[in-house]
């Protein structure tokens, strides 16, 4: 039945209150009825057993008593950022779906200078991307949802680059793999840069390199923009995530 997540303003004591689309799936694709049991997280890495102890219908509503809780085991023990540079028509709402399926701690889209896609509402987009992501939480029972921030210039994205680990996946990088990155060093958090379908400019590449970055090849296919991150994200908690 996967898991729901809830806001602490919707919690008060033992109880929580669903509501919205949320409560409209519960209630009539699910067709839970009061007595029966599931899991709700609070996005904090807490799960809780709960039971469903009362319904209203119009507007949809659904009260639950917390019977206990447990830690979720599910996250990572590296966190891993996905700096993605955007695609064009919905491609990024699968890559969204498909990193947080398999481990990503927060997506930062990036408008990059090939970058074809435009965004003309930020408000708007940056709201989908979120629904997207709580979605794809649930259904892989994530203990948190991550964070899909709004779209952000290459400069912004640049400015964020700290003292981390950086990663550049570069269709021009021949030797550096990136277990040949991560060889010898410390298990850390991790940034991923992943261009869009006609990749990072050289200046991009450049600027990347002059904030640290190291530019990685992620084997001798050539990947879509969809599926670099994915492929990316998967090597670096298989070879690190303990």
């Amino acid at each position: 039945m996967g898991k729901f997540f809830f806001k602490p303003q919707q919690r008060s004591g033992d109880a929580v209150i669903i509501t919205g689309s949320t409560a409209h799936h519960m209630l009539h694709v699910l067709r839970l009825r009061p007595g029966q049991e599931l899991t709700l997280c609070d996005g904090q890495l807490t799960n809780y057993c709960a039971k469903l102890v009362s319904v209203t219908d119009k507007p949809a509503t659904l009260t639950f008593s917390l019977l206990s809780s447990s830690r979720s085991n599910a996250e990572p023990t590296i966190p891993v950022t996905l700096y993605q540079g955007l695609p064009k028509s919905d491609k990024m709402d699968w890559i969204i779906e498909k990193c947080i399926e398999a481990g990503v701690n927060k997506i930062v889209p990036v408008c990059t200078a090939r970058a074809v896609a435009k965004v003309k509402d930020i408000t708007k987009k940056t709201e989908r991307f979120t629904r997207i992501a709580e979605s794809a939480a649930s259904q892989s029972m994530r203990g948190i949802i991550p964070e899909v921030t709004q779209p952000k210039s290459f400069a912004q994205a640049l400015g964020e680059i700290n003292n981390g680990l950086c990663l550049a996946a570069y269709e021009n990088e021949q030797s550096r793999t990136l277990k040949t990155a991560l060889h010898n060093l410390t298990p850390g958090p991790v940034s991923v840069w992943v261009g869009p379908e006609g990749g990072f400019e050289d200046s991009e590449i450049h600027a990347l390199e002059e904030k640290g970055a190291a530019t990685i090849t992620l084997g001798p296919r050539i990947l879509r923009t969809e599926t670099a991150g994915l492929v990316a994200i998967s090597q670096i908690l298989c070879l690190w995530d303990t």
